[in-house]
């Protein structure tokens, strides 16, 4: 989801705006993928954290009754408690990676294979 999400935001970005900067372009497709891969992420993170926040939950077999918990509890919007900050972080830090990475690797390749 996080990387393929990522290829898709670059190819729907450079599609409906063909002019775009390829910098803003490695931002905005970062971000966006960050945020995808949190939404999806995050029903299977919240009953992983509220297991390894309990002092007195086993190591192996909590999950699975955590999941009942929270979906009994709580309903399906359980799955995504606190999503919003998750999201606000998700993108500044994911749109910096992969500018970061892009930028990286074109300054290697145009280093090592420039002719």
């Amino acid at each position: 989801v996080f990387f393929g999400g990522y290829e898709l935001f670059c190819y729907t970005f450079r599609t409906l705006f063909p002019s775009i900067p390829d910098e803003l372009n490695y931002f905005l497709s970062g971000g966006f993928a960050g945020m995808l891969g949190w939404t999806v992420a995050m029903p299977f993170d919240v009953p992983k954290t509220n297991v390894q926040s309990r002092w007195d939950t086993k190591v192996v077999g909590s999950y699975f009754p955590q999941m009942v918990k929270i979906a009994q509890e709580r309903g399906i919007g359980g799955f995504y408690s606190g999503l919003g900050p998750t999201l606000v972080r998700a993108f500044p830090a994911n749109a910096a990676l992969f500018l970061g990475v892009e930028t990286g690797k074109k300054f290697f390749d145009n280093l090592l294979w420039k002719e």
